[in-house]
C-alpha cells in the first residue's frame, strides 16, 4: 500500500488565483475533496486533474507517493 502525499496544494491554488475562499465560492473543487487534500486522504483523479488545470502544474508538481514502509524493509 502507498501513501499520497499532497505538494503544497492550497498554496499552489492560491499562487494561480485560487484561493479557498474563490474555490468555495465558485465550487470548482468541492469542499470535501478539498477538506481530504488538507488531511492528506485520497481524492478522485477528476479533482487531480481539476488542480492541474488551474494552476497549470503537473500531476507529479501536485502529489507525491510514498512507498509502504512495509516495502522499505524488505528491499
Amino acid at each position: 500500500m502507498r501513501l499520497i502525499r499532497y505538494k503544497n496544494v492550497l498554496e499552489q491554488l492560491k499562487d494561480a488565483g485560487y484561493s479557498t475562499y474563490v474555490i468555495k465560492t465558485t465550487c470548482v473543487i468541492g469542499q470535501a475533496s478539498m477538506q481530504a487534500i488538507r488531511n492528506n486522504k485520497p481524492v478522485n483523479l477528476s479533482t487531480i486533474d481539476t488542480i492541474c488545470q488551474l494552476t497549470g502544474k503537473r500531476i507529479e508538481d501536485i502529489v507525491e507517493i510514498l512507498p509502504d514502509e512495509k516495502e522499505d524493509a524488505s528491499e
